[in-house]
């Protein structure tokens, strides 16, 4: 499985940062492979342990904000066991026939 996971606090100002490292911590530490990017963190593996950090890092961030906007994206294939993250980008580089900007 892989998600896509954003975890935003509202009302705690525009520069974010440091609100967002406190959960790519956790997500460094869950020994999860991931991705980060512009707008969010791409996580694979077992899809009770990619729950489960979902669910951490909602609420690490209700420790230190007033209200939290988690959003989630789920990508699960019963048909193949490939490494998703980097499978989806290498397919679509191959159709283009050259890679993409990373």
């Amino acid at each position: 499985m892989i998600a896509e996971i954003s975890v935003i606090p509202i009302g705690e100002g525009i520069d974010l940062a440091s609100y967002v490292a406190r959960i790519v911590k956790i997500i460094d530490e869950s020994g999860l492979d991931y991705k980060l990017n512009a707008m969010g963190t791409v996580v694979e593996g077992d899809s009770d342990r990619i729950f489960d950090l979902i669910k951490k890092c909602h609420n690490k961030m209700l420790e230190t904000a007033q209200r939290v906007y988690t959003t989630v994206k789920i990508d699960e294939r019963k048909d193949k066991n490939i490494k998703m993250i980097e499978h989806k980008v290498q397919a679509v580089e191959k159709e283009l026939g050259r890679s993409l900007k990373k």
